[in-house]
């Protein structure tokens, strides 16, 4: 999905949601931590949210986070092919993240594809307490900061925790490292309808 594309759709995701929801942007804004200007300009397609704001929105209504980058799913298999997964950039370009996948049923799972680069670190907010992540490293050299844990990892290492607290990937190697993330949503309704 193009940039200009995605952002257009992540607006009419938000907005379809909070519609459903009955929701004012002031009580989206007050769910999210998001300002109500800047939930406003992503609605309307004239603002690309980063990852660390998507996880907010996300978080606050308790959705997948790729429900805002994916669209509509076959009742029986689903091909997603390279040029249609979604990637989003954060920090200035230096942590990118491309959704693989998007399951919805029976409870929702999602899988991206992250790179990060060398001598960088990307923090990522609590995602809730229903939410287990996994990492498993596919290139080189990882940290995660989980609280006051420092976990090193290496190629082919893999971790998985409870999502519900700040946590911070850190790339301590000296090329960029490439690494998948699993996450599982264990009591999220399904939250696919329209989106």
């Amino acid at each position: 999905m193009e940039a200009e594309n995605l952002t257009r759709h992540i607006g009419y995701v938000l907005r379809s949601l909070r519609k459903e929801r009955r929701l004012t942007l002031d009580d989206l804004a007050n769910l999210t931590g998001v300002s109500k200007p800047m939930l406003s300009q992503i609605e309307r397609g004239e603002s690309n949210p980063t990852v660390v704001t998507l996880w907010k929105i996300a978080s606050g209504l308790q959705v997948p986070f790729s429900i805002f980058l994916q669209g509509h799913e076959a009742p029986h298999a689903t091909i997603i092919r390279q040029a249609d997964q979604p990637i989003v950039l954060d920090d200035g370009g230096n942590y990118v993240v491309q959704n693989l996948l998007a399951i919805r049923h029976p409870q929702p799972t999602d899988l991206f594809a992250s790179r990060l680069l060398s001598g960088c670190a990307h923090v990522a907010e609590p995602h809730g307490a229903d939410v287990t992540e996994g990492v498993w490293v596919k290139h080189g050299e990882l940290t995660l900061l989980l609280g006051d844990e420092r976990i090193a990892l290496h190629e082919g290492d893999a971790l998985h925790f409870q999502a519900n607290l700040e946590h911070t990937y850190v790339n301590t190697g000296n090329s960029p490292c490439e690494f998948l993330v699993l996450l599982v949503y264990k009591n999220r309704p399904d939250a696919s309808s329209d989106h």
